[in-house]
């Protein structure tokens, strides 16, 4: 009898660590890998180019009306106000796939930050990357679109 119950529960607990192995497996990647997706769809208010981009609490330009890939171009923001050390560009390609690039302004007056805006190589002859200029504690968020002509 004791043996039997014993057998038994060797079972069981053999079977529930084999559960717990297979939940943990398929769902490690929902909670251990998963990456925090915050990407702005908004429409942007504005393309950069040296024609300023107005926004209710800063104003964007660029050097260059577009951009040529691996040739860099001043991108300069003033802001209404903020005291934050940096800013950041996050923009995606609209018709390629191409990740995400990302470029930390730095503060280089007052409310001024600046950055050197350098897009990689693509297929296309021209290509349009969309997404925000931003603070680190989001109180600034500038939708915008960069054009890109070879």
């Amino acid at each position: 009898m004791k043996n039997s119950l014993f057998t038994h529960r060797r079972w069981f607990d053999a079977f529930s660590l084999l559960i717990f192995l297979c939940a943990g497996y398929f769902l490690a990647d929902q909670f251990l890998f998963s990456e925090s997706n915050e990407s702005v769809t908004t429409t942007p208010a504005c393309t950069l180019g040296t024609t300023p981009c107005a926004f209710s609490s800063a104003i964007a330009k660029l050097t260059e009306d577009t951009v040529t890939p691996l040739i860099p171009v001043t991108l300069d923001v003033t802001v209404n106000d903020n005291d934050a050390p940096y800013l950041l560009l996050e923009v995606e390609g609209v018709e390629m796939n191409m990740g995400m690039y990302k470029l930390k302004l730095a503060k280089s007056d007052n409310n001024q930050y600046r950055g050197e805006v350098m897009l990689p190589l693509c297929m296309d002859a021209e290509m349009t990357w969309r997404g925000a200029i931003s603070s680190p504690d989001k109180k600034i968020l500038l939708p915008i679109d960069i054009r890109m002509k070879r």
